[in-house]
């Protein structure tokens, strides 16, 4: 799919020309930390409650603060915030998400264009399956529109625009369009993208610093790569490996429920017991001959690196539906650049733990560039240590107040070169400087692992989460914009049409998973972008599909007579057609889990 511009149209209706258009919806219909799927029947009247107080909240602020109300309809800060979109659930592994449905509605006008998005992949166990009308089971996937949002246009007038907010304001290149972006550049900066990140040089400074996210935005701009409440059972049933596996020696040692996902072990003093995930993900061709009844040898599936997939970019349109028709298929294999080029090295791994007895210890560990970084939770201590065993080599720790045996909502990432721990969402933060290392053998066969360190400790809930990967091209040759973050690349020739869609779909698998074909990573160019007095520099969480500051040949920055003001909140996203935890019908139900405010 194209870039996509987020513009905005404000609380009249009337849409606002294409551009990026934007507009927030401050909750993805992806499964984020710590959410569940489904709506328990148990508290969903408590949570309405709640989210009433919200929007009386923000009806308060809307007549005390000078406000308006927008809708987003394209995906440029997808999933962060949504434009028209699909909700789905897989209907292999039950993980909920979205995919984009931005070209079924002309930008200009808002009016059908008369073309259907037809299909999505999940972005758990990555099945491909058909979302379009006339569905064989006579279930429909509507189509909804973007959610509305809150934006503060007093806010910069009281303080200045910060970092990592999410800002409405006129496109630079005609001031009648709204976009709404992520700020990432302040005046009198220079901002780099590279390797996926942000480095900031202010004014008189010689040396790039990354530009680190608070706990808050990284829990908002964090991307699901897998969630173990949601196996594909049907791919496990023909021989798939399972993600999460004892270390090969302490198999023994664990007891493991498959039904129930829960992992539990005992650890005797002085001893370690490992679980670690590894990235196996089902291509098209797996999919095509499970569906058909065959089996798959566990010995040939190779892990993978972790990559910049995003399901909703994976949406396939009406042109895909003719070449399915004609193939006798309801769906077609996603083309090579929609399957996550980048290599993604920032992740964030999420459990449940719980503790039988006083002493036990947990320990969770990610792996960045063949570096090892760790945090060991001491629940008698009351303790969390924190340790880099590479370059750098670290040991830092916080207190956490005393814990006892009981359950533990855990989360550890490794975001921005910083450490976070979440105990019962109460975070710590360690930060550290490392220089750039390409994925290693220990990326692709360890790049999580969650161990326990004496005593007895039940594992359940297990997600393992990427950040928010910013891709290093500006316009160029108008190709496509994912090949164009290294120098060198394995994929130049294939994307721009020289071998077929199956041999470039078979090369992205082929090279995430081969470590002799990792050189080029280490050929990442900088883009670098200088601002002066009142200029702003803003990305798109969908990096694959923004059209931002990096496409802006007239001016890459946004002035700041240009901003109309900050996202608060989503207010009103798309309503339900049942009440949550029932089967009793209701149209125009409000959505009240869905709203939020926009990090």
């Amino acid at each position: 799919m194209g870039a996509s511009h987020t513009s905005i149209s404000g609380k009249s209706g009337k849409q606002a020309s294409s551009g990026d258009k934007a507009v927030s919806r401050g909750t993805s219909p992806t499964q984020r930390p710590s959410e569940k799927a489904d709506y328990p029947r148990s508290n969903w009247l408590r949570e309405v409650a709640e989210a009433i107080s919200i929007a009386l909240i923000l009806a308060f602020l809307f007549r005390a603060f000078e406000a308006e109300a927008f809708v987003i309809p394209t995906g440029s800060m997808a999933p962060t915030l949504m434009g028209r979109h699909k909700d789905l659930v897989c209907e292999q592994c039950g993980f909920a998400f979205q995919t984009g449905a931005s070209e079924e509605v002309d930008k200009l006008t808002n009016r059908p264009t008369g073309k259907y998005v037809i299909s999505a992949t999940c972005p758990n166990c990555r099945y491909t399956m058909y979302v379009g009308p006339n569905k064989k089971n006579g279930r429909q996937t509507p189509s909804y529109k973007g959610d509305r949002i809150l934006v503060s246009k007093y806010e910069y007038h009281l303080s200045q625009p910060r970092r990592w907010d999410v800002i409405v304001f006129k496109y630079p290149g005609d001031a009648s369009t709204n976009f709404i972006k992520r700020l990432v550049g302040l005046p009198h900066e220079t901002v780099r993208i590279y390797h996926g990140d942000i480095f900031i040089r202010r004014e008189n400074e010689t040396k790039f610093s990354i530009a680190r996210k608070p706990p808050a935005k990284i829990l908002a701009m964090l991307q699901p790569v897998y969630d173990d409440d949601h196996p594909a059972r049907k791919l496990l049933e023909a021989g798939w490996p399972e993600r999460w596996q004892p270390e090969e020696e302490q198999k023994d040692m664990w007891g493991i429920s498959r039904q129930t996902r829960e992992y539990t072990v005992t650890a005797a003093p002085g001893h370690e017991a490992w679980l670690r995930y590894r990235h196996y993900v089902p291509s098209w061709e797996v999919w095509e001959a499970v569906s058909e009844g065959l089996q798959v040898d566990p010995r040939q599936v190779r892990p993978q690196l972790i990559s910049d997939f995003m399901a909703y970019n994976t949406n396939q349109g009406e042109d895909a539906e003719e070449l399915a028709n004609a193939w006798g298929q309801g769906v077609v294999p996603l083309r090579g650049d929609q399957l996550g080029l980048h290599w993604v090295n920032d992740l964030a791994v999420e459990c449940e733990a719980e503790v039988a007895a006083p002493g036990a210890e947990i320990i969770l560990e990610l792996t960045r560039g063949g570096q090892v970084f760790r945090v060991l939770v001491d629940f008698a201590g009351g303790r969390a240590t924190f340790e880099g065993l590479g370059h750098p080599r670290f040991v830092e720790t916080a207190s956490l107040g005393r814990q006892g045996p009981g359950r533990y909502r855990i989360r550890f990432a490794n975001v921005d070169q910083q450490l976070v721990l979440w105990v019962n969402e109460r975070p710590v933060t360690v930060e550290y400087e490392t220089d750039w290392h390409g994925p290693t053998l220990n990326d692709l066969e360890r790049p999580v692992r969650i161990g326990v360190r004496q005593g007895t400790v039940t594992l359940r809930h297990l997600k393992v989460f990427r950040d928010v990967y910013y891709i290093a091209h500006e316009r160029g040759s108008g190709f496509v914009m994912h090949d164009f973050d290294w120098d060198r690349s394995p994929y130049r020739y294939l994307g721009r049409g020289f071998f077929s869609p199956d041999e470039f779909r078979k090369k992205v698998a082929e090279v995430m998973s081969d470590p002799t074909q990792w050189d080029f990573f280490s050929t990442a160019h900088a883009l670098e972008f200088n601002l002066g007095a009142k200029q702003y520099f803003v990305l798109g969480d969908n990096s694959p599909q923004s059209e931002d500051g990096r496409f802006w040949t007239k001016e890459h920055y946004v002035r700041e007579e240009l901003l109309v003001g900050k996202a608060l909140a989503v207010i009103w996203p798309h309503s339900l057609d049942r009440i949550p935890g029932t089967n009793i019908p209701i149209r125009f139900f409000p959505n009240f889990w869905r709203m939020k405010i926009v990090r």
